[in-house]
């Protein structure tokens, strides 16, 4: 069994050093089978790591999952939502 508070400092040490695509991996991880993300915490940190690695839309969605689990909690991913408002697929059709 994996400690929670160890996989978190593991993946912020990750994201200091600019390993984003690692620090993903250990959020991922810790998500998988969680469906409230921890209250919409993971949620929000993998919106964090993909907005900081450019990519909006997946950063989009995974914010979004963290407002679902818990809106009155997840003031930056609501913040983040909403800078991200304009990211859509247009451009594609």
């Amino acid at each position: 069994m994996y400690n929670f508070n160890h996989l978190e400092r593991r993946a912020k040490d990750l994201i200091a050093t600019g390993n984003i695509a690692d620090a993903i991996k250990i959020y991922l991880f810790m998500a998988d089978g969680d469906q409230s993300l921890d209250g919409g915490y993971l949620g929000e940190r993998l919106g964090a790591c993909y907005e900081t690695l450019g990519d909006l839309h997946a950063a989009k969605y995974w914010y979004g999952r963290a407002i679902e689990e818990n809106p009155e909690v997840r003031l930056n991913a609501i913040k983040a939502r909403e800078r991200l408002s304009e990211i859509s697929i247009d451009t594609l059709l």
